[in-house]
């Protein structure tokens, strides 16, 4: 209800784009032609080309900037320890005994420690592709440690995975603004594991609500858009400059574009996959295709062609045992955006605003219900106008 008033406007708004272009009266866009028109309206709306900050985004840089913010705001450091590859390890010298065996030799291997020096936990970083890894970006947990009933704690090993080009000779490897929002990300999953503190394994770290497991990730994704946590990392890869102000401008103005309707697409693979679970099974009397399209009828554009429902083609309904989980990003955006508001109020960079992020969410796991460890770090319950008023579909 919130979304629709806005969604019609941008497909109004793109028929109108595409009308003006081609001299031709608006009109419903084919369904294969819509990200052509998207694309071409964002850089007439923005004069913003997303290349054009890939020379801020050296891959070391970035990977070296999030260690550096996870120590500031945090209060966390991160050492790399000494590797060597299994399949070296004959060669292996007595010098080298202590070296940690990884399964490649571009896989690096750390340790994570809070303020007062204590182990909480180990992880493995494997960046590139290679024809023997799957795509995507992801993060697994190997061990879940925590709290012992002797006192002590064991730590954490985790595992954060990529594939992000790899630098090629003398020149590193740079990244576009979405790839170093998925190491950001990616590694906000991370910290949720090695920062749990919760004694039994099946209540530590990530082992929470699908609505609530997302938080720490995008709550991450936060610090790529900010001037004072991105100049920590961003700088171009040969002058050392930071990110120009019209650029950095043009960039956070292009995020909203078409902002109501990447929202309505969200909210639609819930819609549809609540719909199959709750309602398709008292109406089998409609035909599968017949049903998706008119349960989203309100959740998307009209187009000249009508397409198949995305369910045809959708294959995180199946893969990864997402199904109507799906929706869970949405709400964890609220949450992100949220509690983000606190770090725009108390500093970007705020250790002591970190350090209750890491005290009540990141190291509770699902000790409590998230309702509650969210208040406890905000202090109220969530606000969801918040995100509308990232997004732009709600004024500040």
């Amino acid at each position: 209800e919130k979304i629709a008033p806005a969604f019609d406007r941008e497909v109004r708004e793109l028929q109108g784009f595409k009308a003006k272009a081609t001299n031709a009266s608006p009109e419903p866009l084919q369904p294969w032609e819509t990200g052509f028109w998207a694309e071409r309206q964002r850089k007439a709306l923005y004069d913003f080309d997303e290349e054009a900050l890939r020379p801020y985004f050296p891959i070391d840089a970035v990977i070296n900037g999030l260690f550096k913010l996870a120590e500031k705001v945090f209060q966390l450091s991160i050492e790399e320890l000494p590797t060597v590859c299994a399949d070296d390890k004959a060669s292996i010298t007595s010098n080298e005994s202590t070296a940690v065996e990884v399964w490649h030799p571009s896989v690096r291997y750390y340790n994570l420690r809070d303020e007062q020096g204590t182990l909480l936990g180990c992880f493995y970083a494997d960046w590139h592709p290679r024809e023997s890894k799957r795509d995507g970006a992801w993060m697994n947990y190997f061990v879940t440690g925590g709290p012992t009933e002797d006192g002590n704690r064991k730590p954490h090993v985790g595992l954060i995975c990529g594939n992000l080009t790899a630098p090629v000779g003398d020149k590193p490897a740079l990244l576009t603004h979405r790839e170093v929002e998925t190491i950001f990300h990616e590694f906000g999953h991370l910290l949720h594991h090695l920062c749990g503190d919760v004694a039994v394994p099946s209540l530590n770290g990530i082992h929470v609500a699908w609505d609530f497991v997302e938080l720490p990730s995008q709550m991450m994704e936060n610090w790529c858009w900010e001037r004072e946590s991105l100049d920590l990392f961003a700088r171009h890869f040969e002058t050392g400059e930071t990110i120009p102000e019209n650029l950095l401008k043009q960039m956070r103005a292009a995020r909203k574009h078409l902002a109501a309707s990447a929202t309505m697409r969200q909210l639609s693979f819930g819609r549809m996959d609540f719909g199959l679970h709750c309602e398709w099974v008292k109406r089998q009397d409609e035909s599968l295709q017949d049903f998706c399209q008119r349960l989203l009828a309100d959740y998307q554009a009209q187009l000249k062609t009508r397409p198949l429902p995305n369910l045809f083609h959708f294959t995180h309904i199946f893969a990864g045992g997402y199904a109507c989980g799906y929706y869970s990003y949405k709400w964890a955006e609220v949450l992100d955006a949220d509690a983000f508001t606190r770090f725009h109020k108390e500093g970007i960079l705020n250790p002591q605003t970190g350090k209750a992020f890491r005290e009540n969410i990141l190291a509770r796991g699902n000790s409590e219900p998230p309702e509650v460890l969210f208040r406890n770090f905000m202090g109220r319950d969530p606000d969801s106008d918040a995100l509308l008023r990232r997004v732009g579909l709600l004024s500040a």
